[in-house]
């Protein structure tokens, strides 16, 4: 059984450059997805290490509204781990530095992805009504 998850509105205007790092983002999200997920994480790791800045909370937001937009112009799956991934990427095509989250609730059990800054979450719900627990932040 699948559930539908309720996405935060788009709250700003996406540039022209915005869109065009998240369809390039998406498409290398479609190639790193095939990969397995240890490889995934540290070639994740590897690029966000590379980055000189961190993202501003905005600059996360925009990141993560421009990989959900791309999502739908991109054929496959486009699940939250899919948008985090592509929201990292993106934000690393500007040199920003985001952080990809994976983490889990119970009653009832689900998992989800999702990018933080140093300041937290980007791009959720601000109040969730059963937050998730932190399993892996890369």
């Amino acid at each position: 059984m699948t559930s539908h998850m309720v996405l935060p509105p788009v709250e700003h205007r996406l540039s022209l450059t915005d869109r065009l790092s998240a369809l390039a983002a998406r498409l290398l999200t479609a190639g790193l997805m095939r990969l397995p997920f240890p490889v995934l994480s540290e070639v994740l790791s590897t690029l966000g290490g590379r980055c000189r800045h961190a993202a501003t909370p905005t600059q996360a937001q925009i990141a993560a509204e421009a990989a959900r937009w791309a999502g739908h112009w991109m054929p496959g799956r486009a699940a939250c781990l899919e948008n985090a991934v592509a929201a990292m990427l993106t934000a690393a095509v500007r040199g920003r530095r985001v952080y990809v989250c994976i983490g889990a609730r119970m009653q009832p059990y689900a998992t989800h992805a999702w990018i933080e800054t140093a300041t937290g979450a980007a791009g959720e719900s601000q109040h969730p009504d059963r937050p998730y627990h932190l399993l892996l932040r890369i």
